[in-house]
């Protein structure tokens, strides 16, 4: 049974980096282009503790017009132990701090069907609790799914398609809103550049 690497090799260096175009559609009819695009930066402190801080940036447009809907910038943070590699919490786009706990250790590797919890998060207001698991691909790949539900109205769930090695061929970003009467879908999905 082949193991998958859960991340690819050079992703907690500094100057480590992902992009990614993405286009799709929401449940409403409108649709979106949109870059994703990751930086491994250099080691710091997060909550007390040495961190490997990882810059995710996400810009949004409409589809047919080509206006900037969203950019979000992001900073999460790992453990710096290769051995027992955890996600120790991030700070979002408004700047508020969400701190782990508690956090689970992410293996290096894992064979297709197992899964696990990255942790339960939380700032002053919002609770987040994010898991993984990978799934089966085609053609000898996997997916590995990084799925969040929080206290507020809304959930999602990132998935990268990745060989044994850990790297990323794609990914899809699907993020649901739940609104009082119906939930409002939106899926990106796209090629690693």
């Amino acid at each position: 049974v082949p193991a998958f690497q859960l991340f690819p090799s050079g992703h907690f260096s500094n100057g480590y980096t992902e992009t990614y175009q993405l286009s799709g559609s929401d449940t409403a009819g409108g649709t979106y282009t949109a870059t994703l695009s990751q930086t491994t930066q250099a080691p710091t402190t997060f909550n007390g503790q040495p961190a490997i801080p990882v810059q995710l940036i996400i810009e949004v447009k409409d589809g047919k017009t080509g206006t900037p809907i969203v950019s979000r910038t992001s900073t999460g943070y790992f453990s710096t132990d290769s051995g027992s590699r955890m996600y120790l919490g991030y700070i979002d786009s408004t700047g508020a701090a969400f701190i782990g706990a508690p956090i689970s250790v992410i293996p290096q590797s894992a064979t297709i069907g197992f899964s696990g919890a990255l942790g339960s998060y939380a700032s002053s207001s919002t609770g987040v609790t994010i898991i993984w698991q990978l799934t089966e691909a085609n053609n000898g790949l996997a997916n590995l799914v990084i799925g969040w539900t929080t206290t507020k109205n809304w959930s999602g769930e990132g998935i990268y398609t990745i060989d044994q090695s850990g790297n990323r061929k794609s990914l899809t970003l699907i993020v649901i809103i739940h609104l009082s009467d119906s939930d409002l879908s939106i899926t990106l999905s796209g090629n690693k550049q």
